[in-house]
C-alpha cells in the first residue's frame, strides 16, 4: 500500500468515527441540535480568520444529509437524525 493509498483510508475510517459521533449526539437530542452545539459536544468547535466556524462538523452533516441519515430545518438550523424507515 503506497503511503497516499494508507493515508486516504486513515482518513476515511476518520470520517466514518465522525459521523458515527454525529448521529450518536444526535441520537441522543430527538428535538436536534444547531451545528456549533454538535461542534461543541463533540470537542470539534473551530473558526478561521474569515469567519467561518466549525466548517468540519458541518461539511460531515452535509454528507449525512446527502446519504439521507440527517435533515436539517432550514428555518431554525436544526439538525436532526432522520429515522430509518422499513
Amino acid at each position: 500500500m503506497t503511503g497516499d493509498t494508507a493515508a486516504r483510508v486513515l482518513a476515511q475510517e476518520g470520517l466514518r468515527h465522525i459521523e458515527d459521533a454525529i448521529l450518536m449526539v444526535l441520537d441522543s437530542h430527538p428535538d436536534g441540535l444547531r451545528n456549533s452545539q454538535i461542534a461543541d459536544l463533540l470537542g470539534l468547535r473551530s473558526s478561521i480568520l474569515d469567519g467561518q466556524r466549525n466548517y468540519l462538523t458541518y461539511s460531515v452533516q452535509g454528507g449525512l444529509m446527502a446519504g439521507g441519515e440527517v435533515a436539517q430545518n432550514r428555518e431554525t438550523k436544526v439538525f436532526s437524525k432522520v429515522e430509518a424507515t422499513r
